[in-house]
């Protein structure tokens, strides 16, 4: 019935936009805080999904705590553990191998059918934002599934570009690497202040 369709689709513009991140955050960076902050624009509501899989450097707890304190300015911004079901060793364990994999392609479509299926409609989720990945290729294949899969679901996917700082793009693996060494110098530069005070508390400046 096209004249039931066309009533459908004004309902939908209707709905309030509702949006999704999924973030390991292994520290929360500078790069982290501007995809929120562009993602934020977008909806009324935006939910952070906060890998909780004890894989990575930094433990959920430390990470989770990260997020939380870098996000309070965001007034329409919550954050929610992804439990087992997003970004996990169940559902996408290469993810936590990412530097063995770079030259094997690695499906994560069992990863994002969960999330389309049942997870976005739970919260209502219609659109999932994405950093661009240049370097990362088990993450840029991520992003290449997500935008195959999900539209099939009513979820739209927003790939916004890596922020950069003097030329470079901002990671938190760069973080890491200059936390090893005690260069808080170069740290000051790719943190915002609520991530670095946390590493100053917790691992000292030197």
């Amino acid at each position: 019935n096209k004249s039931l369709e066309e009533y459908k689709n004004v309902l939908r513009a209707k709905k309030i936009p509702v949006g999704a991140i999924v973030m390991n955050c292994n520290p929360f960076t500078l790069g982290h805080e501007y995809l929120i902050e562009i993602a934020s624009r977008y909806v009324k509501k935006l939910y952070i999904f906060v890998v909780e899989e004890d894989r990575s450097e930094f433990k959920f707890a430390d990470r989770v705590t990260m997020v939380f304190d870098g996000v309070k300015k965001f007034s329409n911004v919550e954050v929610l553990p992804s439990g087992r079901f997003i970004i996990s060793q169940q559902t996408f364990s290469g993810y936590f191998n990412k530097e063995n994999l770079q030259d094997v392609a690695v499906d994560s479509s069992e990863d994002v059918e969960i999330f389309a299926k049942e997870i976005a409609p739970t919260l209502g989720i219609t659109i999932r934002f994405v950093g661009e990945e240049p370097e990362d290729t088990v993450t840029k294949s991520y992003n290449e599934t997500m935008k195959k899969i999900l539209p099939r679901y009513g979820v739209e996917v927003c790939e916004i570009p890596r922020r950069e700082k003097n030329g470079e793009i901002i990671s938190a693996k760069k973080v890491r690497e200059a936390l090893k060494v005690g260069d808080f110098d170069k740290i000051k530069k790719l943190v915002p202040e609520t991530t670095l005070k946390f590493l100053r508390e917790n691992f000292f400046e030197k």
